[in-house]
């Protein structure tokens, strides 16, 4: 009989840690944030300096889009294709959701550039498209 509850109780531990690993790996499946944004390469401002404008939205459950308003988008900056991206600014988005900043192009070489949105409230990070600026 003590052979059989220690088995019995064995199995119930198992079952309860592959039930909180299954969980747990649930929760990198968050919804993500939308990410809208123009091209900088169609708005150059000065010489090296391009516009980059976007809008982050929130869907919600019943299908419609809510601003992120008066929130952090970081913008990231890449110097190589091996290279890590960094956190070059910290942004706010205005009531709509829109956030503007100025990006640059290197005399030299490559930079690529990307928007973020950290987690929060329910929503898994969200990052924007990759943009390339160089000089030719």
């Amino acid at each position: 009989m003590r052979t059989l509850r220690t088995v019995l109780a064995a199995l119930v531990a198992a079952l309860l840690v592959v039930g909180g690993l299954s969980t747990s790996a649930g929760a990198g499946s968050l919804p993500k944030r939308i990410i809208d944004e123009v091209p900088p390469k169609t708005k150059q401002v000065s010489y090296s300096a391009f516009k980059l404008k976007g809008t982050v939205m929130e869907p919600q459950v019943d299908g419609t889009l809510l601003p992120y308003a008066n929130q952090k988008v970081k913008i990231l900056k890449k110097k190589c294709g091996s290279c890590k991206w960094r956190t070059v600014k910290k942004v706010k988005t205005n009531d709509s959701g829109v956030f503007k900043t100025r990006i640059y192009a290197p005399d030299r070489g490559r930079w690529k550039w990307r928007s973020k949105v950290d987690h929060s409230n329910g929503y898994g990070n969200t990052k924007g498209k990759v943009w390339t600026l160089f000089f030719e």
